[in-house]
């Protein structure tokens, strides 16, 4: 999990892109995959993000993403796929006493919607794998002009899940060199465990809290008009990649 949100530095061409049009790639998966009501086409733009995370070097980082996700999906499936009784009767789940039908519309509407929630979710730890946060904060304030107190906590809220979860990890640590079994596959039995450290981990996030104040009131937070060290302009891949974009919606939506 940590790793779903964190910067991973490599040289690649995804890498190299404006934060702005990675912003736009995302609201492009986005727009694509709700133009299309048939599972095929959204499953080739999960592919297309595999992809990506492939020649950005990141799919390592990526594919425990996405099984978390497939696994989501699948509940979901469970759950839409029964509750739809339109159209054509492909077979029953208990087909002797013919319980759980399934359909041809209700089996298109659960993959549809499956694949359209991870090829859209997916573009979530692309995004943040391949571009730093400093870079993600100057663009949210300078270029599209959100408030800097408002942009600051986004950034700081996504920044404290990987310091979360690493916190969780040395606690968990602790107690086994205490003689603590937390090391159990069943996940019923995972939450078990994990409930107790609420309380220790919640009083960590306290304290950091406190002290990220007092650093930011220190340093005079929000006090005057800011400047930034780097400047982040469109180049000429970036124009090459938003037409890409605009060619691709346009085909979708003739399609």
């Amino acid at each position: 999990m940590p790793a779903m949100i964190e910067y991973i530095q490599k040289d690649s061409f995804f890498h190299r892109l404006n934060p702005i049009t990675k912003i736009l790639w995302t609201f492009a998966v986005l727009i694509i995959s709700f133009l299309f009501s048939s599972p095929l086409p959204i499953f080739a733009i999960l592919l297309s993000n595999i992809l990506i995370a492939l020649v950005s070097g990141i799919v390592k980082q990526v594919l425990p993403v996405m099984k978390a996700l497939f696994i989501f999906s699948l509940l979901l499936i469970l759950f839409q796929i029964f509750f739809v009784n339109d159209g054509k009767t492909l077979f029953y789940a208990i087909p002797f006493f013919k319980i759980g039908k399934i359909t041809d519309i209700g089996l298109n509407m659960s993959l549809v919607m499956s694949f359209r929630m991870v090829a859209t979710v997916s573009t979530i730890p692309i995004l943040m794998m391949t571009t730093p946060m400093t870079d993600l904060v100057v663009v949210l304030v300078e270029k599209l002009k959100i408030p800097f107190k408002y942009a600051f906590m986004f950034i700081t809220a996504l920044r404290f899940i990987p310091t979360l979860m690493g916190e969780v990890e040395q606690i968990m640590q602790a107690q086994m060199s205490r003689g603590y079994n937390s090391d159990t596959k069943n996940p019923f039995k995972k939450i078990v465990i994990v409930i107790p450290l609420a309380i220790p981990l919640l009083v960590s996030s306290i304290k950091k809290t406190e002290k990220m104040a007092i650093s930011m009131e220190a340093r005079g937070f929000a006090s005057g008009p800011r400047s930034y060290y780097r400047k982040i302009t469109m180049k000429k891949a970036d124009y090459a990649a938003l037409i890409a974009l605009l060619v691709v919606i346009s085909l979708s939506v003739v399609l």
